[in-house]
Formats: C-alpha cells, sequence, structure tokens
C-alpha cells in the first residue's frame, strides 16, 4: 500500500538540491533524464495548450511552446522560480500548488508532471486537479521514481508519496482511462536483453570482454551515458531536447523512453505513463 509521510520538505528555489533540473550545474544523470521526459513530452503537444505542473527552471516549458504548443502554461510552489520562467523564457508561469493547481476548469490540453507526485501528500487529491482542468479530450504525461529501485539507500526527503510501479499503475487507473506505460533509466536488466548494456546493473558485470565491450559501445554510440554535460549542452537544452526526438541507439542510451515491457524483465528507476481524460472515447 501507498503510505506517504506526513510532510516533505520543499526544495529551495533554484538551489541545486538534485529535486529541480537546474541545466547549469545538474549532475549528467538529472540532466539526460530530464532532457529525454520532455523530448518524449514534445510529442503530444502541437497544436494545444499545456500546463506544466512543478514546471522548476522553465527550459521545459519553453521547450515545449518550441514543439509547437499554442499556450504553455508553468505552475510552480516558488514565486521567485516563476520570476525567473517568465523573465528567462517569456513563459506564463504561475505560483501554485499540485493540490490547488491556480488554472480553469476544462482548460488544458495536456499536462505533463514529471517527478511531482512523489511530493504530494494527497497524490489522488492531486490527479483529481489534474482531471478538473483537463479538457474532456485531455492527456496526462506523469513520471515518477519506481520505489524499491530508486533510492533504496538512501530516502530522499523532498518525497512524500514514493510508489511501486503496481502503485502507480494502480492509481493512474482509479481516474483515467488508456493509460500507458514507460520505463526510463533501467537499475537492472536480465543476463539475455540487449539491455544490460544501458543498466546500472549488469549480471555479466565483472567479466572482462563484457566490461570491454560495454565501455567501447558506450564510448563511441552513446557518449552522454559516459561525459558529463558539456557547456553548450548546458547552455542549449532546450535544442538538446529538440535534438533528442531524434536519438539514435536506444539499446545502449539508459535515459531514452522505452514502451514498458514486463516480459522482458527490465527494472526501471523511473516510470512514465501517458493516461487518458476519462471521458475520452
Amino acid at each position: 500500500m501507498l503510505t506517504p509521510t506526513d510532510t516533505c520538505k520543499t526544495p529551495l528555489a533554484l538551489t541545486d538540491t538534485g529535486e529541480r533540473m537546474i541545466p547549469e550545474s545538474s549532475d549528467r544523470p538529472t540532466f539526460w533524464e530530464h532532457v529525454y521526459r520532455y523530448a518524449f513530452a514534445t510529442h503530444f503537444v502541437k497544436g494545444k495548450r499545456v500546463l506544466d505542473i512543478a514546471c522548476g527552471e522553465g527550459y521545459g516549458s519553453a521547450a515545449l511552446q518550441k514543439a509547437g504548443a499554442t499556450h504553455v502554461t508553468g505552475v510552480d510552489v516558488s514565486e521567485e522560480v516563476c520570476r525567473h520562467v517568465r523573465a528567462k523564457y517569456g513563459i506564463d508561469a504561475r505560483p501554485g500548488s499540485a493540490e490547488k493547481i491556480p488554472i480553469a476548469d476544462a482548460s488544458i490540453d495536456v499536462i505533463v508532471s514529471f517527478e511531482t507526485i512523489e511530493h504530494v501528500p494527497n497524490p489522488l487529491g492531486f490527479l483529481d486537479e489534474c482531471l478538473r482542468v483537463l479538457t474532456p479530450d485531455g492527456r496526462l504525461i506523469i513520471s515518477t521514481p519506481n520505489k524499491g529501485v530508486y533510492g533504496v539507500d538512501s530516502p530522499n526527503p523532498y518525497h512524500c508519496s514514493e510508489m511501486t510501479e503496481d502503485e502507480f499503475s494502480f492509481l493512474l487507473r482509479a481516474r483515467f482511462r488508456k493509460v500507458k506505460l514507460y520505463s526510463q533509466h533501467p537499475h537492472s536488466a536480465p543476463r539475455w536483453s540487449f539491455r544490460t548494456l544501458a543498466a546500472d546493473v549488469s549480471p555479466w558485470q565483472g567479466l572482462r570482454l563484457f566490461d570491454r565491450l560495454h565501455r567501447s559501445a558506450q564510448f563511441r554510440l552513446a557518449p552522454r551515458t559516459v561525459y558529463d554535460p558539456t557547456a553548450e549542452e548546458r547552455s542549449s537544452v532546450i535544442e538538446q531536447i529538440s535534438n533528442a526526438r531524434k536519438s539514435q541507439h536506444p539499446f545502449l542510451n539508459p535515459y531514452i523512453l522505452r514502451p514498458r515491457r514486463r516480459w522482458n524483465g527490465e527494472r526501471p528507476t523511473y516510470i512514465v505513463a501517458s493516461a487518458t481524460h476519462p471521458c475520452q472515447k
């Protein structure tokens, strides 16, 4: 059962606590995980009114706008962050919480909610708010860390409501329909799977031939898995999101989202879902 804690910390404005992706300073996994999540979301926003809930620094909202959204509204708990987003990207950013979204009823076509729900003490209340602001043919794109895989050795003080994959899926299906799950950043994969080349933990690790092949493949075909983002990549994060839509070598790149397949034995660190409003036919 989902057992949220009574309270959880709120990340400081634009301080790099690891809870907001700050393009200039976030570590390699945080940077590329967010780049590829927003790249995934850009496929759904052309011609749509979009809400980026917990928009943070604003680069993602700006990328959604560039991808063809008719209007993007960013919402964040910090007024300071919202001022930054308005000033830097010209995005309509408003202070507000996930449990009381400052948006009119049925006015949003697509909600993007990355790494938000685990911060909310009442996840079902958050999903009800999403339903309230979505149009009857609207869509929710949402992600969360996979409890039991993510942060096992170091619990995250900013998280109130971490969920397993089954809990997350059950919660979404209680409010939405056509729920489709995706995996991101595999923690582990079976020895027979090519995804062992992208996983953090592999049954083949320690074998000299595998380690050599693994390093060679990553350096040549998926350098983002090995190298920190360059200063140029950090300063052009919106372009990186656009470019990530056309990424190659999905078996080697752990950050690319892949349809969730239970049979393949992969244990993802993050679960991403696309879900439609229950009124949508």
